[in-house]
C-alpha cells in the first residue's frame, strides 16, 4: 500500500509544499516495503523529479546529479 507523503520540492526555484505520493513508476510499488527506502516524487508546481530518502514518515531529498557539460 502506498502512503503519500509531506514534502518540500527541492527546486530553490519553486518551493512547492504540501503532501505527495511517490511517483507513479514501475518501482514505485517498493515504496512499501521495509527494505526500500528511496522514493521518487514529482512537483505539482515546477514538475520538476527528485529522489529522497525516507525514514518513517520523513521524507530526505537525495543529492541531485550534476548537469552534465556538452563537450565540444
Amino acid at each position: 500500500m502506498l502512503t503519500s507523503y509531506l514534502v518540500k520540492c527541492p527546486n530553490a526555484d519553486c518551493r512547492w509544499f504540501g503532501s505527495l505520493l511517490p511517483r507513479q513508476d514501475l518501482e514505485a510499488w517498493r515504496t512499501a516495503s521495509p527494505h526500500r527506502s528511496e522514493a521518487s516524487f514529482q512537483c505539482p508546481k515546477c514538475h520538476g523529479e527528485w529522489r529522497a530518502r525516507v525514514v518513517g514518515d520523513d521524507v530526505f531529498p537525495l543529492p541531485q546529479p550534476e548537469p552534465a557539460l556538452s563537450a565540444r
